[in-house]
């Protein structure tokens, strides 16, 4: 027998005869065999007899040839890696779900209940633990499945490199991993998939305004026409007479025309709240007219506005109030040669007013919706005025007047001879017309033109004007009022949670049956460990190859392209080992197909 080849390409009884791989290899050129031999050799100690431990001799057991049994060698304790990813699985599992459970607890609660920063912390730092736990339960089956598949395929040294580096390495992904060993590449993918669920976790519990209502009956003011405490006219200095409206009257009627806004009421019920109420009250009414004899060719050139009141100012308690209003309908400030004039009627009725206020943050919105009845009675100024009498309809009256004699009443037109004009009436000063800045510009320009429709916008300014007066109304009345108010809360949405959370599970317990199946099957607890690599790499063979680049393997492009496969390995008996029968002594290892056998 030549004791001196280390492997052989076939079996024979007693003797291996020397491959041609190995027949190729030619030694570094600056490594001296002989030299390194001895110097090992030199250094070795041979260990006597009586001093090897007793359980070196125990560690082995021989079949009736005298081989090692590697099909009845079993690892000691081989069953804690599924002792391990039960573990992982159960805290996983633990704190997942007590995740679930805290975030549950503050859903729609106020924020003050509990820190915002804590609740913030707490969740990553379960999420990091849920993350962590079943990611080392997928390792813990990545390394057994690792191994189990060296011991199914012929793989490279290359490849090998980006198996082992799968869990660490992103670009060993590689479309040779997925065909040689899909299963531990299926694995690894598992474990760069959990950390996702870290990231979505955390932001399933957020911060917002809720807003919570409140019904409640409060105390609203409402139109005070009928009462005795408050008189929107003014007397007859030295008289009994009624003069017209009073001076609040006045100015808060220029203030509501100019601003074309209802002036704000005090909310009855906070900052945020909304209520409905009604009330009876003097409304307009217009509707569109055919033009009036008056307006030719001659007249229309210069004429851009006119209203004559068509009320009877007399002790009639039956008249009634109306106005007719003809303008020019221009939407810029030039004259445009076809004139456009609309004609309309505005009529004062008695309506009842179903008025919606909402209150937004303190600033109120109106909402009114009016029904008209009976026409309103005109304001008699001769009418002697007492606590006796109903002055109802004088203060409603009252109203209508400013805004027919204050506002609209007059003519605005342009003289013949010249390019200005002077408006007699005060509508320039409402919301619904306005005139150029400039009236010197050498050319003859309109100075008006129309904002918005008068049809809409003159009964528009009554109305405003009437609830405007319930800012400083004597009368109130009770009606529901909804409040609301806005608090911060928490808001949980468990789908963000959950549902990674479930994904990492079921990727995590996947892995731990395989796991349980490749170390049932192999009863051979691994590890991507040295010594689990130094127990795997006794072959005469890998030494050959690995010569010079003992520190390095990066520029060993040769030594890659083996393909190795992890089996029994076969090698001849040395003629001084304790076994001198001439048979084979196996061990597993990392070898060509030619020198392992089958690993069962």
């Amino acid at each position: 027998m030549d004791v001196q080849t280390p492997f052989h390409s076939h079996p024979a009884p007693s003797s291996f005869q020397r491959t041609e791989e190995l027949r190729n290899i030619s030694p570094h050129p600056n490594h001296d065999n002989d030299s390194e031999e001895q110097y090992f050799l030199d250094m070795a100690e041979t260990p006597q007899p009586e001093k090897t431990p007793a359980a070196i001799h125990q560690r082995y057991s021989r079949d009736s040839n005298g081989a090692f049994e590697l099909g009845n060698h079993k690892s000691h304790h081989w069953w804690r890696p599924i002792a391990l990813m039960v573990m992982w699985l159960l805290l996983g599992s633990s704190v997942g779900l007590g995740h679930h459970f805290a975030y549950q607890s503050l859903d729609q609660q106020p924020q003050t209940v509990f820190s915002q920063s804590w609740a913030h912390n707490l969740g990553s730092a379960a999420a990091f633990l849920v993350k962590t736990s079943f990611t080392l339960t997928i390792l813990l089956a990545l390394q057994e499945v690792l191994w189990f598949s060296f011991r199914r395929r012929d793989i490279k040294i290359s490849l090998l490199d980006k198996l082992f580096t799968l869990s660490s390495n992103p670009f060993s992904f590689v479309p040779s991993a997925f065909a040689n060993a899909p299963l531990a590449t299926a694995l690894a993918a598992f474990a760069w998939t959990i950390p996702i669920s870290a990231i979505l976790s955390p932001g399933s519990l957020v911060v917002g305004p809720m807003v919570t209502f409140n019904d409640s009956i409060c105390i609203v003011p409402t139109f005070a026409a009928s009462s005795p405490n408050i008189s929107f006219y003014q007397m007859i200095p030295h008289g009994s007479g009624i003069q017209g409206p009073n001076t609040g009257i006045q100015k808060l009627a220029s203030q509501i025309f100019a601003q074309g806004v209802i002036l704000d009421i005090k909310s009855p019920c906070g900052t945020n709240c909304s209520f409905q109420h009604s009330f009876y009250g003097p409304a307009l009414q217009c509707v569109n007219t055919s033009s009036p004899t008056y307006l030719n060719e001659q007249v229309a050139s210069y004429l851009y506005y006119n209203a004559t009141d068509l009320t009877t100012f007399n002790e009639d308690e039956d008249s009634l109030i109306e106005m007719s209003i003809t303008y020019r309908n221009n939407s810029k400030a030039e004259v445009k040669s076809d004139l456009n004039y609309v004609s309309i009627l505005c009529t004062a009725y008695n309506a009842t007013y179903e008025l919606s206020v909402n209150y937004t943050n303190g600033s109120p919105k109106f909402s009114p919706s009016l029904t008209y009845h009976e026409q309103l009675q005109n304001l008699n100024m001769t009418e002697y005025v007492s606590p006796g009498n109903y002055p109802w309809h004088l203060n409603s009256a009252t109203l209508v007047r400013e805004v027919y004699d204050k506002h609209l009443n007059g003519t605005w037109a342009q003289s013949p001879t010249t390019q200005y004009s002077t408006p007699d009436t005060n509508i320039g000063n409402t919301i619904l017309v306005g005139n150029t800045i400039n009236a010197n510009s050498g050319a003859i320009s309109s100075l008006w033109f129309v904002n918005r429709d008068l049809l809409n916008g003159i009964p528009e300014l009554l109305t405003n004007l009437t609830i405007s007066t319930l800012a400083f109304s004597p009368e109130s009345t009770s009606t529901s009022c909804s409040s609301s108010k806005e608090t911060l809360v928490y808001y949980y949405n468990p789908n963000l949670l959950l549902i990674p959370y479930s994904i990492a599970f079921c990727l995590g317990f996947i892995s731990f049956l395989v796991g349980v199946f490749v170390l049932m099957h192999t009863g051979i607890r691994t590890g991507d460990i040295f010594s689990q690599i130094l127990v795997t790499t006794r072959n005469p063979f890998l030494d050959e190859i690995a010569r010079g680049h003992s520190l390095s393997s990066a520029d060993a492009d040769v030594m890659k392209d083996y393909k190795l496969r992890l089996g029994k390995f076969k090698s001849p008996r040395g003629e001084n080992g304790d076994y001198s029968n001439g048979r084979e002594v196996e061990h597993a290892a990392f070898g060509l197909a030619e020198q392992v056998d089958s690993l069962h």
